[in-house]
């Protein structure tokens, strides 16, 4: 499952190549950060479990046997510190999202487009705030069929579940997520 590209960048990351460790983090970076803000919810911590991830992913290269993707490992090593550090405060943090009626303020003409893009914020917001109130084991599976593209059998593998497992955790999530959103579109609240 390794590529000959990946397994050269890999080579060149132990030989301690600058050059290597900058694209991989670049190639990794947006996914790995969008997993762990799935998993902590707390933006702060997300950027320092990120950090760790790719300290262990430069340290540990010669670890990687390509069994699994490439990204499936680093996402891995992404999971468990991620689990380490929810266990080390002994809960998940309260949610961090900016105040939607502080932007709000700013705005002189009610016309201005700024509010279109306002409400696609509030809309994300919203979104966000909704996945947050799924079960970790939900958001995952969200995570890796919308964000990743994986099958539902590539996300059974990666999980180590039965598809059947994958299949009831999507819908269920889907399902939330549909209640939670419209609930607080119906209430106008962000």
């Amino acid at each position: 499952m390794i590529d000959n590209e990946l397994t050269e960048l890999l080579q060149r990351v132990k030989n301690g190549d600058r050059l290597a460790v900058e694209s991989i983090y670049r190639q990794y970076y947006s996914v790995v950060y969008a997993f762990v803000c799935m998993q902590v919810n707390d933006v702060g911590a997300a950027e320092e479990i990120v950090d760790d991830v790719f300290m262990v992913v430069f340290t540990s290269a010669n670890s990687f046997r390509g069994q699994s993707t490439f990204k499936t490992w680093v996402l891995g090593i992404a999971k468990n510190l991620s689990r380490n550090w929810i266990r080390k405060i002994g809960r998940e943090p309260s949610n961090q999202f900016d105040s939607t009626e502080d932007q709000l303020a700013g705005l002189i003409d009610p016309d201005w487009p700024a509010l279109e893009q306002l409400e696609r914020e509030e809309l994300n917001v919203i979104i966000q705030f909704c996945m947050t109130r799924l079960p970790l084991f939900q958001r995952e599976t969200l995570f890796y069929v919308y964000f990743e593209d994986l099958s539902l059998e590539q996300v059974a593998q990666t999980l180590g579940c039965p598809s059947g497992t994958i299949k009831s955790r999507l819908f269920h999530a889907k399902t939330k997520m549909a209640e939670c959103v419209n609930r607080r579109m119906a209430d106008g609240v962000a």
